[in-house]
């Protein structure tokens, strides 16, 4: 990771840390709100850049920025990497006590920035904003309706945008939250695992210049790869027996049932069984739940091990 700008600093009320991503033209325009955003609240802040594969990008876009140099900390990936590791790393540069995470572009109004910055003071600690009223493509919003029914359905979140790049949250969340891959839009729902008070805002959508239309196959299948990932993180990490087990006892139960069906026919309709396909079938759906069920006993086995010593919780004060 190469360091572009770095400006030292003592503890701040916040750290903006944006994950950009993209070569967008109104970056420099999306740093200017912020930083008028954060100004107006009269609080220490800084804002630390974290370029993912994005060229030169970001260096030719900071002598736009020398206005807010000041405030500002560049760093450029030397290879590209996922966001969760980009928000770990602007993490460990941040000093400020509450984080703004944000992707390439402005996706909330400046009025909705502090809506949800007055929402964490209410005793929250971590904010997910909900875009009303979007104004992005009508496909962009089919996508993303789809995506987030998806991921209620199947985790049972509340939440409603986990597409909005934006994440505010104490910096607590992230020390003691550990998220992955490209987890990082998870993060809401990781940390409400954690026992962290997590809130849903409504903020106005600002007209975006990200990216927009058709997302390709391999976006889509790793979508799905990480809504499965998420289902059983946050239902059977724990407790792998159970869901391997009851995998591998629905095999077990449709092994038996064909073999019992195949010795029927052999035993009451003299029905040879020796070159029976469906004999075959119903000894691979036997092996099948058998090796199933063993692989979750196995990832019992390692999650108690490993587990045992892990905190699994959070204290939010000592009375």
């Amino acid at each position: 990771m190469a360091l572009c700008s770095l400006r030292h600093a003592s503890i701040m009320n916040y750290s903006i840390i944006i994950l950009l991503e993209d070569s967008h033209a109104d970056f420099p325009q999306f740093i200017e709100n912020l930083h008028h955003v954060f100004s107006t609240r009269e609080d220490s802040f800084e804002i630390i850049i974290m370029a993912n594969g994005t060229g030169g990008f970001l260096r030719n876009q900071l002598i736009k920025l020398q206005g807010f140099n000041h405030a500002i900390k560049a760093f450029e990936f030397n290879a590209k990497t996922t966001q969760a590791v980009c928000l770990q790393a602007g993490f460990k540069e941040s000093s400020g006590e509450i984080i703004v995470a944000c992707g390439s572009y402005q996706q909330i109004t400046n009025d909705s920035f502090n809506k949800s910055l007055d929402a964490l003071d209410e005793g929250t600690d971590i904010i997910s904003p909900w875009r009303q009223g979007r104004v992005d493509p009508s496909f962009n919003r089919f996508q993303s309706r789809i995506f987030n029914t998806l991921v209620r359905t199947l985790i049972k979140s509340d939440l409603h945008d986990l597409s909005c790049t934006v994440k505010i949250f104490r910096k607590e969340v992230l020390e003691e939250t550990k998220i992955y891959g490209n987890m990082y839009r998870f993060l809401p729902i990781v940390a409400a695992q954690k026992g962290f008070k997590t809130r849903e805002v409504n903020c106005q959508h600002y007209q975006e210049r990200g990216e927009t239309g058709f997302y390709t196959l391999s976006d889509y299948v790793t979508r799905l790869i990480d809504i499965f990932t998420l289902f059983f993180n946050t239902r059977f990490i724990k407790k792998p027996l159970r869901f391997f087990s009851s995998i591998g006892l629905g095999s077990l139960l449709i092994g038996l049932f064909i073999a019992s069906y195949v010795f029927a026919e052999k035993f009451f309709m003299g029905y040879p069984i020796g070159d029976r396909p469906a004999l075959l079938l119903a000894i691979f759906f036997m092996v099948l739940g058998v090796q199933t069920a063993s692989a979750g006993l196995l990832g019992e086995i390692i999650a108690f091990t490993h587990g045992r010593h892990k905190k699994e919780y959070t204290i939010e004060k000592l009375i």
